[in-house]
């Protein structure tokens, strides 16, 4: 595989020559805003824009396709509902503009290891380690669940517990 030309030219947005064949870039949502973007041919549009909180991730122009799969995913049309969710986004052959071409889409796909209530990826909480308490949370509440939305749905009172029965805060070193 070589490298697309698109590349070395550094545009500003995320496109299609930004991923390996096959790449799928799990990102998080920063936030979306209107902003004017100038085309190659020099035009100036109004475009949604998608900012990540990835480094090194350029923001990605938001087209209706791919904030539809965020409203699913996110079970909200509004922006400021998407923000610190984590989406998936891949290359797809689309029709568009009289020929086939590859475009960035939002996976239709919740990312695993991301909290299915605030969106937020799952970290090491309570003396667990992050894949303990997708563990945790995936048996007590059926869902997996961040320490915070844990302790939000009220059933977490030994969520402080490690997976030995101890609290947290008596663990050497904490």
């Amino acid at each position: 595989m070589g490298t697309h030309w698109k590349r070395l030219t550094n545009p500003d947005y995320l496109g299609a020559y930004a991923f390996d064949q096959g790449e799928e870039k799990i990102v998080t949502i920063d936030h979306v805003s209107e902003e004017t973007v100038k085309g190659t041919d020099g035009r100036e549009d109004s475009c949604m824009v998608l900012h990540f909180r990835d480094k090194n991730v350029k923001p990605l122009i938001l087209n209706r396709t791919n904030a539809k799969t965020i409203e699913r995913l996110a079970e909200s049309p509004y922006i400021e509902d998407w923000e610190g969710r984590s989406i998936i986004l891949v290359v797809r052959t689309v029709s568009a503009f009289g020929s086939e071409v590859d475009a960035v889409r939002v996976k239709l796909e919740k990312v695993s290891g991301v909290c299915e209530d605030c969106g937020r990826r799952v970290t090491a909480a309570g003396g667990m380690s992050a894949g303990k308490v997708v563990e945790y949370t995936r048996d007590k509440f059926g869902s997996v669940l961040c320490a915070e939305c844990a302790k939000k749905r009220g059933k977490a009172s030994s969520f402080s517990e490690d997976n030995t029965g101890r609290s947290a805060d008596s663990q050497p070193g904490n």
